[in-house]
């Protein structure tokens, strides 16, 4: 059975169903702006924290009047960027305070915003508290001595690091197999498993052979981040969601609700699609400006979180070593533990999703930048300028 007529008018955002014979090979060719996964596949909520601790604002600590940055030789404003970034949300945090809060008609306050990517980098900060608290011996662990399903392709004897630092070698082509295993699992849960294929099986598929050895050259393939979250729940034994909601959002008090994208069996997307607003990404951007502690509560080590956002681990990757987020060529931005370090004496990092999200984190300004946005028409083309534009902010913060 192919995606119900129904389905796939959702899955377009459009008033008039599309043919039931849509193939996964068509899916790269879908405009960004229409792909709505959430409309289609369930997601779990997560609720907000038992003890909720809201942001506070710090107000007249920012005028966007009197700021300009300077890019490609222009003076901008905030104004500009929103505009041409495609911005939806956008928020400054200036020692642990909002200081600036914008939210684009329609999107509000009480907006969830698709994370893409940046999910990963919440992914990375369970696997540190699972190795803290022993349910994981370490780092360099093989994720199929926790979970055996992932010993029958090659994923086989691949690490906890290798995933993380996106150096497994596994075969991967991250536009095409992203796109299609979206759909293998849309047409899984219409199907009621006849056709199709769930997170798992997608992740334990015997295609995934090694295409190059381990540790030899980075890739970014996103089916890294969903044989960790594989190899990281046999470990912790209960579903990631409750993890997630035990182990940060409840600890962290959390104050809005979120959701997660799963499949048929309930497997949560791990390389995208958790949906929380924008405070609740400015928390986790000051949980790491502060290296774990928050909320009167070392909730990540902080020696993972240096590890995961820095050149620390020797191993992990710089821009000079080809590392660049897709359509960047700069090398700027390096890869870490699912997280991306920025080249520089500022010691700043960032989070990154597809089409315009990101949490940047400048721990030295105890600064937090959160940028959530529907940057289709040339996707990911601002992340240079929004590294830069968040530099600027954090200096004329200081």
């Amino acid at each position: 059975m192919k995606l119900t007529t129904f389905a796939s008018a959702l899955l377009l955002g459009i008033g008039a169903a599309i043919s039931p014979n849509l193939m996964a090979a068509d899916a790269p060719a879908l405009p960004p702006s229409l792909f709505l996964p959430e409309l289609i596949l369930p997601t779990d909520d997560i609720p907000a924290s038992s003890e909720p601790e809201k942001l506070r604002k710090k107000y007249f600590a920012f005028s966007d009047s009197d700021f300009t940055y300077e890019y490609e030789g222009q003076q901008k404003t905030i104004d500009q960027f929103i505009d041409e970034a495609n911005v939806r949300s956008f928020l400054i945090l200036k020692d642990g305070k909002i200081v600036y809060e914008r939210n684009v008609f329609p999107y509000s306050r009480w907006s969830k915003h698709q994370s893409w990517s940046v999910n990963k980098q919440i992914l990375s900060a369970l696997v540190g508290i699972a190795i803290e608290e022993g349910a994981i011996s370490s780092v360099e662990d093989p994720m199929d001595q926790y979970d055996p399903r992932l010993a029958v392709n090659g994923f086989a004897g691949i690490t906890f690091r290798q995933a993380l630092q996106m150096s497994s070698g596994i075969s991967y082509n991250e536009q095409e197999d992203r796109y299609n295993l979206f759909f293998d699992v849309i047409n899984d849960y219409y199907s009621f498993g006849r056709s199709g294929a769930t997170l798992v099986d997608k992740t334990t598929a015997p295609e995934l052979t090694q295409a190059y050895e381990p540790d030899s050259k980075w890739q970014y393939a996103s089916i890294n981040s969903q044989a960790i979250a594989m190899g990281l729940t046999a470990a912790i034994n209960k579903p990631l969601q409750e993890y997630l909601y035990e182990k940060l959002f409840d600890p962290m008090g959390i104050a809005d609700e979120s959701k997660i994208l799963v499949d048929g069996d309930d497997t949560e997307f791990t390389f995208c699609c958790l949906y929380a607003t924008s405070r609740t990404y400015a928390a986790i951007g000051l949980l790491y400006s502060n290296y774990g502690f928050y909320n009167g509560k070392q909730i990540i080590p902080a020696d993972w979180v240096r590890l995961s956002t820095s050149f620390d681990d020797p191993t992990s990757w710089t821009g000079a070593e080809g590392v660049s987020p897709e359509g960047n060529t700069s090398d700027l931005f390096g890869f870490a533990y699912h997280w991306w370090p920025l080249k520089g004496e500022r010691e700043d990092f960032t989070a990154l999703g597809v089409y315009g999200q990101s949490i940047h984190i400048l721990p030295k300004q105890n600064t937090v930048i959160v940028r959530l946005s529907g940057d289709y028409d040339t996707p990911d083309a601002h992340r240079i300028e929004a590294v830069v534009l968040g530099r600027a902010i954090a200096d004329y913060l200081d």
